[in-house]
């Protein structure tokens, strides 16, 4: 992940429905998150950590790099507030 081009590629490449354990498509898509985040795609990040949170929420719920992203997102754009807000309460980071 130190390449998140690379990492974002890659990610392409596979789909992550193929992974037949949730949680660990889950932290698949953490890492995916992470890739796209550390290319400061925010959007695509926060969409990518809710599919993560529908794969396996208890997956994301304790995972310290979904939960930094998340919170991270709180104070990105507008466009992805909204998003980041929700995910942040559905994984228990806003009462």
């Amino acid at each position: 992940l130190q390449k998140s081009g690379e990492a974002v590629r890659q990610a392409r490449r596979h789909d992550s429905a193929a992974i037949p354990s949730r949680p660990r498509r889950a932290r698949h898509l953490i890492e995916v998150a992470r890739a796209h985040y550390g290319k400061d795609d925010q959007e695509l990040a926060v969409t990518t950590l809710r599919r993560a949170y529908e794969s396996a929420p208890e997956t994301i719920r304790f995972n310290g790099y979904a939960r930094q992203i998340t919170l991270d997102l709180l104070d990105g754009p507008r466009s992805t507030r909204a998003d980041a807000r929700d995910l942040a309460l559905k994984v228990g980071l806003l009462s």
